[in-house]
């Protein structure tokens, strides 16, 4: 590990620190300091060690845990409540949006805004998709830093596809008002070479990819390396959508977990 590495773990773990006494004084216990606030200093840094294979046992600061164990147990609790629900409209919802703005009307932008809309969905071969609509809404959506994704269905309404906004942002200022034509076209024509198309597209994840909320945040981490993505589609059973899983939530929560099982030794 770079020096520059351990320097940028440790002030993170010295920001946890800080905000644990910061929480506990707000709320009636005054600045007492107590030995898991100086665990939750290096706890990030020992993070990086453990998954290096660089620590397993820990004994210092009154505190002896093997945390190969933590984290192992950490790792194999379910992704189910790190899964979010992004706010997006609906299918019709977007349809109507984008049928307005192609006669010129682009009133229900600030509406989107103000609502923090973080992902748009559409849904194959639904038709009323209008390339200078959708980049109007986009990029105006865009620039706001709400928006995540956009959400493809299938013709059944199951979870076709999902893309990182900003991987498909730089690839619409790169090709320009074509794409957001090319775009339009391929989703209102549910043709396979369409969805050949739309699956060649920047920041793409297919619905064979995603995950269901059963599954350990183990399994999903690895499946976030071996495809190099930060976040993955969650689906149901069914295969319908019902949210998504980034790995910062998944990184955090294993940290977290550990803290706590810590201050209960």
């Amino acid at each position: 590990m770079e020096k520059w590495q351990v320097v940028v773990w440790l002030l993170v773990g010295f920001g946890l620190f800080v905000t644990a006494v910061l929480l506990r004084a707000r709320y009636g216990n005054k600045f007492e300091l107590k030995t898991i606030d100086l665990v939750l200093i290096i706890v990030p840094l020992l993070f990086v060690l453990l998954i290096s294979g660089k620590l397993k046992v820990l004994d210092a600061f009154g505190v002896k845990a093997d945390f190969s164990e933590l984290f192992a147990d950490a790792a194999g609790a379910k992704i189910e409540k790190q899964v979010t629900d992004p706010s997006s409209p609906g299918v019709d919802e977007v349809v109507h949006m984008l049928e307005m703005a192609s006669k010129g009307g682009v009133h229900e932008i600030p509406r989107l805004i103000e609502k923090k809309t973080e992902a748009l969905l559409f849904r194959l071969g639904h038709g009323g998709y209008y390339g200078p609509a959708i980049q109007q809404y986009f990029d105006a959506l865009y620039a706001s830093s709400y928006l995540q994704y956009l959400i493809i269905l299938n013709q059944e309404g199951k979870l076709f596809g999902i893309y990182d906004a900003l991987d498909l942002a730089v690839y619409f200022r790169t090709e320009g008002k074509q794409a957001y034509k090319n775009f339009a076209s391929w989703l209102n024509q549910p043709s396979t070479s369409s969805q050949r198309e739309l699956a060649r597209l920047p920041g793409f994840v297919a619905a064979d990819q995603a995950v269901a909320r059963e599954l350990s945040k183990r399994e999903v981490l690895k499946r976030m390396d071996n495809l190099r993505v930060d976040s993955l589609p969650v689906v149901d059973k069914a295969g319908n959508f019902v949210g998504t899983v980034e790995r910062s939530q998944l990184t955090a929560s294993l940290i977290l977990e550990v803290a706590d099982r810590l201050e209960q030794k």
